[in-house]
C-alpha cells in the first residue's frame, strides 16, 4: 500500500461579489501561487464562486432578495461552462488538485456544491450540500445520497462535506466507512455576530473533531469578509450595526490526531500551508479505527441511501432499464467505482 507524502494548500479569502468572472481569476492566482510553493492539492471555501448570499441572514425584504438572487443565479456556475473550465485548464497547468465550492446552476435551481478536479483538469467529483442550513434553504436546492462518496486518487482518498454538514454524525461516518483518508471541509466565514455562537470557533472545533474521529486528515478553508462585501451589506441593511465586521474564517490542516500541521490562518487573506503523511492515517487507525476494529456492529448499524433522488426517470426505447436524468450524472458516474 502506498502513503504518499505533500505539501497541501488551504485559502482564506474574499470572492469578487456578483462577479463570477473576477472570483474565477482570483481563483486561478492562488492556485497559481499555491503551486510555485509546492502545494499538490489546492482547497477553496464554501461558494467561494462567486461568493456565500449573507444577504440571507439580513433584514431585506422579499422584493429585494428576489433582485439579489437574481444577480447571483447570473453569476453562478456552469461546470461544463467556459468561466469553469479556466480553473480546471489551471489545474492541469500547475499539475494540483482543486477542490472549490461553488453555487452550481443545475436547470434553474441552485445548488451548494463541492467540485473536485484532478491534476489534469478532469473533474473526478461533484456533489451537493444535503441540507442547506436555515434560510439557505430560500436560495439553495439539497442533495442526495448518491452525493456521499470518495475519490481515490494518487495522493489518496478524498471526501467532503459543506460546512454544517461537518456536523452531521452518520454523513461522517458513510465517508469514514468508504476509506476517506483526506476530508476537504469548507465552510463560509466572517465576523458576523447574528447568533450567539463566534463561526471560526466552530469551524476549528467540527474540523478538528471530525479529523480525530475519522482518522483522517481534514482540510478546513473558509472564505474571509473583506471590505467590498462589508460596505455592500451595510449599505443593504443599517440595521448591521458593529454586528458585521471585516475578517472572520480560518484555514488549516489538521491531522489524524486533531491537530494542526501547521499555523493556521485566522482573519487574514492568504493560503495556509501544511504537510499531508498518509502513514499518519495508519498511525491513528493503529489505536482507533471508527470503522474496523474499534467499531461495534452488533451494536449499532448505519442504512445508507445512495439512491438518486432526482424525480425525474427516462425510460429508454430499446431496453426496460431507467437511466437516471440528471445533468452532470457523467461526473459522477465515474467516481462510481470509488464509491462501491
Amino acid at each position: 500500500m502506498n502513503f504518499p507524502k505533500f505539501t497541501a494548500a488551504s485559502v482564506i479569502a474574499s470572492p469578487a461579489m456578483f462577479d463570477l468572472s473576477g472570483t474565477v481569476n482570483k481563483c486561478c492566482s492562488y492556485i497559481e501561487e499555491a503551486s510555485e510553493n509546492g502545494a499538490k492539492l489546492v482547497v477553496f471555501p464554501e461558494t467561494f464562486i462567486p461568493m456565500y448570499p449573507w444577504w440571507i441572514w439580513m433584514s431585506v425584504n422579499n422584493v429585494k432578495k428576489l433582485e439579489l438572487y437574481k444577480d447571483l443565479y447570473k453569476n453562478s456556475v456552469d461546470i461544463h461552462g467556459s468561466e469553469f473550465k479556466k480553473i480546471r485548464d489551471k489545474a492541469s497547468e500547475c499539475n494540483v488538485y482543486v477542490v472549490v465550492g461553488i453555487n452550481e446552476i443545475n436547470s434553474m435551481t441552485l445548488y451548494n456544491s463541492q467540485v473536485f478536479i484532478n491534476d489534469q483538469g478532469e473533474i473526478i467529483g461533484k456533489r451537493r450540500k444535503l441540507v442547506p442550513t436555515g434560510e439557505e434553504r430560500t436560495i439553495w436546492g439539497r442533495g442526495d445520497g448518491s452525493d456521499l462518496f470518495v475519490c481515490d486518487t494518487d495522493i489518496g482518498k478524498l471526501s467532503g462535506l459543506v460546512c454544517y454538514e461537518n456536523s452531521m454524525p452518520l454523513s461522517r461516518y458513510a465517508l469514514y466507512s468508504m476509506g476517506a483518508q483526506i476530508h476537504i471541509a469548507n465552510w463560509p466565514g466572517s465576523n458576523f455576530k447574528s447568533q450567539p455562537r463566534d463561526r471560526t470557533k466552530i469551524i476549528d472545533l467540527t474540523s478538528r473533531f471530525a479529523a480525530f474521529e475519522g482518522q483522517m486528515f481534514v482540510i478546513a478553508s473558509s472564505s474571509y469578509l473583506g471590505e467590498e462585501e462589508l460596505a455592500f451589506y451595510k449599505e443593504l441593511d443599517p440595521s448591521l450595526g458593529d454586528s458585521l465586521t471585516v475578517g472572520g474564517g480560518i484555514a488549516g490542516i489538521i491531522s489524524p490526531f486533531g491537530e494542526y500541521v501547521s499555523r493556521p490562518l485566522q482573519d487574514e487573506e492568504g493560503i495556509a500551508y501544511g504537510e499531508i503523511d498518509l502513514e499518519a492515517v495508519l498511525d491513528s487507525k493503529h489505536l482507533l479505527d471508527s470503522v474496523g476494529h474499534y467499531a461495534r456492529g452488533d451494536v449499532a448499524k448505519l442504512l445508507l441511501n445512495k439512491e438518486d433522488a432526482n424525480p425525474v426517470k427516462i425510460k429508454n426505447n430499446d431496453t426496460s432499464d431507467l437511466t437516471e436524468a440528471r445533468e452532470g450524472i457523467e461526473v459522477l458516474s465515474s467516481t462510481q467505482d470509488v464509491n462501491k
